[in-house]
């Protein structure tokens, strides 16, 4: 008899989502190795707002924009305790919990549960899940794994309500839940099961996992230690399967893609074949990495928005957290962007805000230096990471409540340093109401 697997992806519980080309790779990669060695799957996505049972539920929901982009139905709800001093509407992002119920209502009963996790602060969520599934399955193993079970392991084995716990990569730690599996490598995975939506905005693709640097305020190096990439052809042939499927917009979800010495070799293979589709970069380009060259082949192939990784025009600033980029690379970078024929509305720059060793100051010159390039500044908001440098100089532990890593509260700073991170966020939200953009 074939096992039976139910895999979910839990809400999102916080002050604010969107949906940037959002999906849970590592949970559709679990999905199509199951399905490889012949297990029957279940699958519901909390943040799928195409789901039928959503659609039945909810006349209105938000537009997304062409290219995928768009609000997650959201419900406000309680705040939790460690937030009650937060002046903000804290929320469920995702269906809610009654069209959840009632698509479990349809399923037959498992054999297992997989639930995944992302942010370390949405493990609400997640229990929310766990809890409501094992109302329907008290005697079903329920297996946590993915980003929060991953860096807060002992939290999520004590508070989370799941039977089993697994840290690391799941291709890695399957055959310890299912004896039949055997270790894979990243280059022998099938595709993600992008195909089990009902509809799709976009699918996203890995070329590549990890990253050369290991920047002080990330969890990369933690979740990925070594760089490794793959071959051009793999990567073609799972962009026709996704324009085979109708898909129109690819997002790459690698943390360091320019680094991927095949990369241009891809870029040649998307022109040669004609493959007419949609590309974006959410997590970051470093400009290090770009060449004119690569930037011509990158307009040639089809890459409409490109989001650059500066996180600040300071050299002290930049010296002290990452060194991964300088200005004149920066500068450099938007000039062979602008050269291949982007238009300035395309292309984005993340700068980092939240962290004790960047002041407001610092960061408003930022703000102003990249716009004044005529490109779109992004706040990426510091969360402190379980292990990192920063995580320690913030005085936390793996005792320290995963709520408290939360980026929008600011949760490494004084009440007089996050007032001023408030102002600067003020500050470029007039900005970006300026007739230029």
């Amino acid at each position: 008899m074939h096992k039976r697997i139910l895999l979910v992806n839990p809400w999102i519980y916080d002050f604010k989502a969107y949906d940037l080309w959002m999906k849970p790779l590592g949970l559709l990669y679990v999905i199509a190795l199951l399905r490889k060695n012949e297990f029957e799957v279940d699958y519901i996505d909390c943040l799928d707002r195409y789901h039928p049972k959503m659609l039945e539920r909810i006349k209105k929901m938000s537009r997304v924009d062409e290219f995928g982009r768009g609000k997650f139905y959201s419900e406000e709800i309680n705040k939790p305790p460690a937030y009650q001093d937060i002046p903000r509407n804290y929320k469920r992002y995702g269906m809610p919990i009654k069209v959840f119920r009632e698509i479990i209502d349809t399923i037959e009963k498992p054999d297992r549960i997989f639930v995944t996790s992302i942010m370390t602060y949405w493990y609400p969520g997640v229990f929310e899940a766990i809890k409501i599934l094992k109302e329907y399955y008290p005697e079903v193993a329920i297996v946590l794994g993915g980003i929060y079970a991953t860096l807060c392991f002992e939290h999520a084995k004590r508070y989370s309500g799941a039977d089993i716990v697994i840290a690391g990569k799941a291709e890695n730690n399957l055959q310890n839940i299912i004896p039949v599996f055997k270790p894979i490598s990243f280059d022998n995975l099938p595709y993600p099961a992008f195909d089990l939506y009902s509809k799709l905005d976009y699918a996203c693709i890995l070329t590549s996992q990890g990253c050369p640097f290991s920047c002080k305020y990330c969890a990369v190096p933690k979740l990925y230690p070594k760089f490794t990439s793959r071959d051009a052809l793999s990567v073609i042939t799972e962009i026709e399967h996704y324009e085979n499927l109708g898909i129109r917009n690819i997002a790459f979800y690698d943390d360091a893609l320019l680094a991927n010495p095949h990369f241009i070799s891809m870029l040649d293979e998307i022109i040669i074949r004609e493959i007419k589709l949609h590309f974006h970069t959410p997590n970051g380009l470093h400009p290090r990495f770009l060449t004119q060259e690569t930037a011509d082949k990158m307009f040639k192939a089809g890459f409409k928005t490109i989001y650059l990784s500066l996180e600040s025009t300071d050299t002290e600033v930049r010296r002290s957290i990452d060194s991964k980029v300088t200005t004149q690379e920066f500068i450099a970078a938007v000039k062979y962007l602008e050269n291949s024929g982007f238009a300035k509305s395309q292309i984005h720059a993340y700068l980092m805000i939240g962290m004790p060793e960047i002041p407001a100051k610092t960061i408003k010159e930022s703000i102003d230096f990249v716009n004044n390039l005529g490109v779109a500044p992004h706040l990426t908001e510091f969360s402190p990471i379980p292990d990192t440098d920063g995580f320690k100089r913030a005085g936390f532990n793996q005792d320290t409540d995963p709520l408290l890593h939360n980026n929008t509260i600011f949760p490494v700073l004084n009440n007089i340093e996050r007032d001023d991170m408030l102002s600067i966020k003020t500050y470029l939200a007039k900005l970006r109401l300026a007739p230029h953009h």
